[in-house]
């Protein structure tokens, strides 16, 4: 039998400059069961932002990336808080959770937009 571990933070994030500037504790809206690693967007509900899968589809902010998600996070029921890489750091790529189908194409985008926020995608093995 062959176990496979899950990804934990250091399998993502490879460096920070400061944890009390790069990360930030976020809402993450209700529906949603994502995994550390996870590319996320983030858009106002209700007069709140909050974090959401990426939405290739729409334009509400939930098309561009925000950040890392730096935990595993249920908020199937109801939102929860969570932890989020939102600026200076670098990540691995192997760790790194896009939406389901997403094209190279998309990747690429997104990996700008993290770029863009000073987030780093390094090759990793």
């Amino acid at each position: 039998m062959i176990y496979q571990e899950a990804n934990r933070l250091g399998d993502v994030l490879k460096f920070e400059i400061d944890k009390n500037y790069c990360r930030e504790v976020v809402t993450v809206a209700s529906g949603h069961n994502l995994k550390i690693g996870t590319v996320v967007g983030i858009k106002s509900e209700n007069g709140e932002a909050k974090i959401v899968s990426i939405a290739d589809d729409e334009t509400d902010g939930s098309d561009k990336a925000f950040g890392v998600l730096l935990d595993n996070i249920d908020a199937s029921a109801e939102s929860k808080k969570a932890l989020v890489l939102a600026r200076g750091g670098i990540v691995a790529s192997s760790s790194l959770v896009f939406p389901e189908g997403a094209t190279s194409e998309q990747i690429a985008k997104l990996t700008s937009d993290l770029d863009a926020r000073g987030i780093i995608v390094r090759q990793s093995a």
